[in-house]
């Protein structure tokens, strides 16, 4: 579950055995850092369970980074050196696709350099695995921009607007996210 407020925004998991991961994201500077009693402060009044996961939350276990996308680059290639991942294409957390995309290139970069050998094969690496990721660093991009909007006028809109919108409609905008093959 994740909760959007004005400029950020409050997401926890339960996991299996009891405990809760949580996750927060905040409009703030670069290297600006919030310990767990400001965080306890900046959220107390959102809605339950939010305030009382962090009232339980110890400070050892808070951990804080800021996020950074990539520009898109022109190539994942040079020579026989290419780059996967976060190296080649770093996004934001929106749609959770930064382990997998980097798992795609890999199982990708391997078969076809089997297949075509080393030149040929990080050629295709290059032109398959490009246009892929980018719509999926665009595309998180997009999904995470509404949840960080500060103005009164459009987190209203925003909050109004959502719950009416089909799940269709999410459903078709992440399916090439969570579609591959081969």
């Amino acid at each position: 579950m994740e909760t959007w407020g004005s400029g950020d925004r409050f997401g926890h998991v339960p996991m299996p055995d009891g405990r809760v991961y949580c996750s927060m994201m905040a409009n703030a500077p670069i290297g600006s850092r919030s310990g767990l009693d400001e965080l306890r402060e900046r959220f107390a009044r959102w809605h339950g369970p939010i305030p009382a996961l962090l009232n339980s939350a110890r400070k050892d276990a808070v951990l804080q980074h800021d996020t950074y996308e990539l520009p898109s680059l022109r190539s994942y290639v040079s020579g026989k050196v290419a780059i996967l991942g976060d190296a080649a294409h770093a996004m934001t957390p929106n749609l959770g696709q930064g382990a997998c995309q980097a798992l795609e290139d890999a199982v990708t970069l391997a078969a076809a350099v089997d297949t075509l050998g080393v030149g040929a094969g990080l050629e295709a690496y290059d032109r398959v695995r490009r246009p892929r990721t980018q719509m999926i660093v665009r595309r998180s991009r997009q999904a995470g921009a509404a949840a960080h909007w500060t103005s009164a006028a459009l987190t209203g809109l925003r909050d109004a607007a959502l719950p009416l919108l089909p799940n269709s409609v999410f459903g078709r905008s992440l399916t090439p996210a969570y579609t591959w093959t081969i």
